[in-house]
């Protein structure tokens, strides 16, 4: 198959348009999308990632008023697109329109990104475009243009160049049906920040499977049910003395990489590049060309870096990834979250 790469939003939405599946960056993680009009393309969405069937798309949108046509949008719910749209937030709503996908569903998870290009073509294709993370299903989202280039290249019928993601995690996402709104996703819209419009918001253990995450034995949100964001390698999260031992004693550095807040050339046994996020170089043939450690020093820059790191260690053959656990305040909640998935026993 040839795949179509442009930056060209017309020529991109036209292939939406007929049916095609297009993948496309947002300010998380690049999606690959399908109208949501269109059974048929949302399905093939679901064989190009070997994503399992119950486990929902995101409906894009380009504006508030596009997602009231078809769902059901209370004050509240306006009022919260309000404060944090366009941006990583979605919102399950009942549906007005049954016939958008999926059909089995009467709810719709719904998001308005932040970039004005990915709008535009939203805006262009007809509305709205279904759209899980781009990648292959319980793998790390993508966040480089280059990894999306090197899994779909030839797979998918276009590739939208954009602005790079630059949050590096997934969106939040809340359930607004049912008695009361439900966190089931973190992300980087946190509880606390949610609280001040829903002060009744339900908070489960995110490693636990919670009642309150599905009114049925369909998950209403992407990421509740299934292994997610895991490389290939070990992913071991620690606690900031555990961290800085791991540099010193006990772990083969060949066949380890370590992200967090506490390196330094000192303590490291290899080059460290605190201000680049190409921690691996992505044509390195050996040991020799990896650069082992990433240096963070916020939660946000952490988890910008995260997935990125991940793919470049798999790439490298790394066998143990060793995670600084993140710093309690601004950014926590979503990327400890992601973290603890991704070390779950496989």
């Amino acid at each position: 198959m040839k795949t179509l790469i442009s930056s060209d939003v017309r020529l991109l939405a036209n292939l939406i348009q007929e049916g095609k599946v297009v993948i496309f960056p947002t300010e998380t993680v690049y999606g690959i999308g399908a109208s949501t009009k269109n059974e048929a393309a949302c399905l093939r969405v679901y064989e190009i990632k070997g994503r399992p069937k119950d486990n929902p798309l995101i409906a894009h949108f380009h504006s508030i008023e596009s997602i009231e046509e078809v769902c059901v949008l209370s004050e509240i719910g306006r009022k919260i697109l309000d404060k944090f749209s366009p941006g990583p937030i979605t919102l399950i709503l009942p549906k007005k329109d049954k016939s958008l996908f999926p059909k089995g569903l009467d709810t719709l998870a719904v998001r308005i990104p932040k970039n004005p290009d990915i709008r535009e073509w939203i805006r262009l294709t007809g509305g709205p475009v279904s759209a899980p993370s781009a990648n292959l299903s319980g793998r790390p989202s993508l966040t480089k243009l280059a990894d999306v280039l090197r899994y779909f290249g030839g797979k998918v019928d276009g590739i939208l160049i954009a602005e790079e993601p630059s949050y590096g995690i997934e969106s939040t996402v809340v359930s607004l049906v049912g008695e009361h709104p439900t966190l089931l996703r973190p992300g980087s819209i946190e509880s606390e920040e949610l609280k001040t419009l829903l002060p009744d918001l339900v908070v489960p253990n995110p490693l636990e499977t919670s009642p309150a995450l599905t009114t049925t034995s369909v998950p209403l949100s992407p990421g509740t049910k299934y292994k997610h964001y895991a490389p290939s390698a070990q992913v071991l999260l620690v606690s900031t003395e555990e961290f800085i031992y791991s540099l010193k004693t006990g772990f083969d550095s060949k066949d380890t990489a370590w992200i967090g807040f506490s390196l330094s050339s000192k303590e490291g046994k290899g080059k460290v590049l605190p201000e680049r996020n190409d921690a691996v170089s992505k044509e390195a043939s050996g040991f020799s060309e990896f650069d082992h450690f990433s240096i963070v020093s916020t939660n946000e820059e952490y988890a910008s870096k995260l997935y990125a790191f991940f793919e470049a260690c798999d790439l490298s053959k790394i066998q143990t990834i060793i995670c600084e656990a993140p710093k309690l305040g601004q950014g926590w909640e979503g990327l400890r979250n992601r973290l603890e998935k991704a070390a779950l026993k496989k």
